[in-house]
């Protein structure tokens, strides 16, 4: 990704789950919609320069063996330019892959509408998304670091994803019957699980992502067999959307 264009690209990144309007989006990422200025340009460009880096070591080398002057040294760029923007290689490393997720997200803006049902919304966007991240060379390199994965995961969906459970809530088509915290780390823990289990084991992804689906949604109040119909929906009009391509 072109480092200047991160602003405007993490606005586009979350009209792809449904409701979010630009302005709520603008809101929530706190970026202002007016172009940035040079000083601001350059912080984006010299914090592109560090997640390029890092993002290339990490596949390259693995997590363990990425050292932050390995980082810096890639990036041609100092220590203490590090520090500005990172306070540690791990912090670095979640805000790489968290923006490397966020860009698989935008392509869900052409399978969704505002105007569908939110279950439908959900379960096309866990799906999309999912899939694309167990498809993504740095993933694997994750799977023996499950909290930098899950908090990559949550840098990069949480906001939104519980944007949408909230529309559907509001609408009372979610009802979900337990706490949302509850719900956030059941999800968050099997959603890491899944992805984990699918660089490694190669399981059948379209059922396990229409399962993983189905079952999100039953958290939300949703019964198992229309969970379950909507969940295979989802995952054919994916299908479709596909082989147009």
């Amino acid at each position: 990704m072109v480092c200047s264009d991160y602003a405007r690209m993490t606005l586009l990144i979350v009209t792809n789950l449904g409701n979010t309007t630009v302005a709520e989006v603008e809101e929530m990422t706190e970026i202002e919609s007016t172009k940035p200025n040079r000083m601001a340009r350059r912080r984006q460009e010299t914090r592109g320069k560090l997640l390029a880096a890092t993002h290339d070591l990490v596949v390259e080398k693995g997590i363990e063996k990425t050292t932050m002057s390995d980082i810096t040294e890639t990036a041609d760029l100092g220590r203490r330019t590090f520090y500005y923007h990172f306070a540690s290689k791990d912090e670095c490393i979640t805000a790489t892959v968290a923006e490397v997720y966020q860009r698989h997200a935008i392509h869900v803006i052409k399978l969704v509408s505002p105007s569908d049902d939110p279950a439908l919304i959900i379960a096309t966007s866990i799906q999309s998304v999912m899939r694309s991240l167990i498809h993504e060379p740095i993933t694997a390199c994750l799977a023996q670091y499950p909290m930098l994965l899950a908090d990559a995961l949550f840098a990069a969906l949480g906001k939104f994803v519980k944007r949408d459970v909230q529309a559907g809530i509001d609408i009372g088509r979610f009802k979900p019957p337990v706490r949302e915290k509850i719900i956030d780390s059941m999800m968050m823990w099997t959603l890491v699980g899944l992805i984990i289990d699918a660089t490694d084991v190669k399981p059948d992804i379209t059922a396990v992502l229409q399962e993983y689906a189905q079952m999100f949604l039953m958290i939300q109040g949703i019964a198992a067999d229309e969970a379950r119909e909507i969940a295979i929906l989802a995952g054919n009009n994916l299908l479709s959307a596909k082989e147009k391509e």
